[in-house]
């Protein structure tokens, strides 16, 4: 059986544009933590082997019952769950054992732009997550991702095996 994507897409767009949702675009990606590109593709009906964990995300999102997609992809019509679902959190919870002011910086606006994990010798790491600011025009991320370039490019370079940091 084929499954019907662009027909997935279309439902999933005009339930997020349903008065009981409402939400652009940028809101859902924002919202299920993926880049307005991600919707995009989805509700242009980008063909995937199966649905992914952001298909599923949007269907929860706009209320859609387990089994909704599947049925969609079939052809039948999706079921709406009791009541549409509240937007989930971004980023991690507050018990993630994260400090308040990381959490805080990762629930923040702005578009994740990079994430990096950089060995500080052979006993730890340190993990660099990079955030445009928010409404950041394409010529703004550019610059933003051209200057993490040039940073990362330096904190590959220091030695940390010595404990002091200093560049070999």
């Amino acid at each position: 059986m084929d499954l019907d994507w662009t027909r997935l897409g279309k439902a999933l767009r005009d339930a997020r544009r349903a008065a009981a949702v409402s939400l652009t675009q940028e809101e859902m990606a924002e919202e299920i933590g993926v880049g307005r590109s991600v919707i995009q593709l989805i509700e242009a009906g980008n063909e995937y082997k199966k649905p992914t964990p952001s298909i599923r995300a949007y269907a929860a999102r706009v209320g859609w019952a387990d089994g909704s997609i599947e049925t969609v992809l079939a052809g039948g019509e999706a079921t709406l769950k009791a009541a549409v679902a509240p937007a989930p959190e971004t980023g991690p919870p507050a018990d993630a054992g994260l400090p308040l002011r990381i959490v805080h910086e990762l629930k923040g606006k702005g578009d994740l732009l990079d994430t990096a994990v950089i060995p500080l010798g052979d006993d730890a790491s340190m993990v660099v997550v990079v955030k445009g600011k928010p409404g950041a025009s394409l010529a703004e991320i550019e610059r933003s991702l051209e200057a993490w370039r040039k940073a990362q490019g330096q904190l590959l370079e220091i030695d940390y095996r010595d404990g002091q940091g200093d560049a070999s």
